[in-house]
């Protein structure tokens, strides 16, 4: 043990400054392993608000997209049903006319050489008469252009809220 304590003796002051050094060194390296987690802290905060902010924004998105979709789809039902009255009516009416005989004049309408049957109607290969297949075309028709409306108006309502 005699050597290490004239090692000592002779190299006091060395000794004294490099405990001091180490000491300098360990409080530099705490320092700046605190102020390092600091700012890894903060980051991660910063990116969990924005992270909050980005959920946040889709859901308002979806909501909206939701709202959208559901008024254009009452909006379409509402117009459905407006159109199939209209065509029940239209319906009901050409039957009642048909049936009624105080508008008929005394002459009948039909060619006399053309048979009643094969001049009003041309029936198709399921033998449904042309003329009931042509309000069929005419419902599909009216009911296939309000669905194209719908769905412009949607689509124009959906990219409103994306810009």
């Amino acid at each position: 043990m005699s050597w290490i304590h004239a090692f000592l003796e002779l190299n006091k002051s060395l000794f004294l400054k490099g405990l001091l050094l180490l000491m300098a060194f360990l409080l530099g390296l705490q320092m700046g392993k605190s102020r390092l987690q600091r700012q890894w802290d903060a980051e991660k905060q910063t990116v969990q608000i924005a992270q909050a902010k980005q959920e946040q924004h889709a859901a308002d998105v979806a909501r909206v997209q939701n709202q959208i979709s559901k008024e254009v789809s009452d909006d379409y039902s509402k117009k459905s049903v407006v159109l199939a009255d209209r065509f029940f009516k239209s319906e009901r009416m050409l039957d009642e006319y048909e049936v009624s005989s105080g508008n008929l004049s005394e002459f009948s309408s039909n060619a006399a050489r053309a048979a009643s049957a094969s001049s009003n109607n041309v029936f198709t290969s399921e033998g449904v008469s042309a003329i009931e297949s042509c309000e069929q075309l005419s419902k599909d028709a009216s009911q296939t252009t309000l669905m194209l409306f719908e769905i412009q108006s949607w689509y124009q309502k959906q990219a409103a809220i994306a810009h």
